[in-house]
């Protein structure tokens, strides 16, 4: 019997602690979602290889999870004539920031400053027709990361930014830590049900077949931020114009847009763990495809 062929396909979660964007406002920066989200491997049907009569049995899976913690990232800018009394603005906001998140019961050690930038602000000086550009001052920016863990506190969270004039919430990352038991849980549903396709094609189809080799073993994490995608509802009328050539000036007004989270659909896999129900989660799947010899 020749030697069967292994090829493994494997993604494995880069670190052994994983964030999952939701929405912030860094979505107006990744608008189009529903253009560029990413799809998981789902199963395309078992397939009968010419060579050798090799068959292929697939299972996917897919696990929801709620995270074990959150990080929100705020966004801190502040000008100034020099760059020193730029960043002491930012600072001083910031300490006051500190202070008040101190007040909601959030420790010190669980924030996170980081330097982003500090550039030089320039302005324009009209003098008649001549526009003359000046070095007008310098802006910091600064970002600060609070770690929570209940998500009754956001709202809390919020609040504390406002009151120290901090309004640009960058981001919510969902954390989930123990991704050896994800995998682990994945593995195993998806190993189940394989069998469970090997028994009925034996069983129905009156078929004999040996496993010969892992064909394809695919982990991929899936986050809140990547499943928002955008929409305008509304209705407008056509501005006609009797002039022959049809030239005219139309001001529009502005039409709001809003987001909405789409998580994976669950009938694309074999297996739902933890169906989704009405806030997002954090999504796990696994693509299982075992090779199997026809005999």
């Amino acid at each position: 019997m020749k030697k069967a062929l292994l090829m493994f396909c494997l993604l494995f979660f880069v670190n052994s602690v994983g964030f999952a964007q939701e929405s912030g406002n860094r979505i107006y920066g990744n608008q189009g979602y529903a253009k560029n989200t990413r799809t998981p491997t789902t199963n395309v049907g078992n397939l009968l290889l010419n060579n050798d009569n090799n068959f292929l049995i697939e299972a996917s899976v897919l696990i929801n999870l709620k995270p074990d913690s959150f990080v929100a990232v705020f966004g801190v800018a502040r000008e100034a004539k020099t760059a020193e009394e730029s960043n002491n603005k930012v600072n001083s906001q910031i300490e006051d920031f500190l202070k008040n998140l101190g007040a909601i019961g959030i420790a010190k050690s669980d924030t996170y400053i980081d330097f982003i930038t500090q550039n030089k602000v320039y302005d324009f000086e009209i003098n008649g027709d001549v526009a003359e550009q000046f070095l007008s001052g310098f802006e910091t920016k600064k970002t600060v990361a609070v770690r929570y863990k209940s998500k009754d506190l956001f709202e809390k969270l919020l609040t504390a930014a406002t009151k120290s004039q901090i309004f640009d919430l960058i981001k919510v990352d969902y954390i989930v830590s123990d991704f050896d038991s994800v995998r682990e849980t994945l593995f195993d549903e998806a190993a189940k049900i394989v069998k469970k396709k090997e028994a009925k094609y034996v069983k129905v189809f009156d078929m004999t077949m040996k496993s010969v080799g892992l064909s394809v073993e695919k982990y991929d994490a899936f986050y809140p931020a990547e499943r928002y995608q955008s929409y305008q509802a509304f209705e407008s009328g056509a501005a006609k114009t009797t002039d022959y050539r049809n030239v005219r000036t139309t001001i529009s007004i502005r039409k709001s847009s809003t987001f909405y989270y789409e998580p994976l659909e669950a009938s694309k896999f074999d297996k739902v763990i933890n169906p989704v129900g009405i806030e997002p989660t954090v999504q796990f799947t696994l693509y299982l495809q075992v090779k199997y010899r026809l005999i």
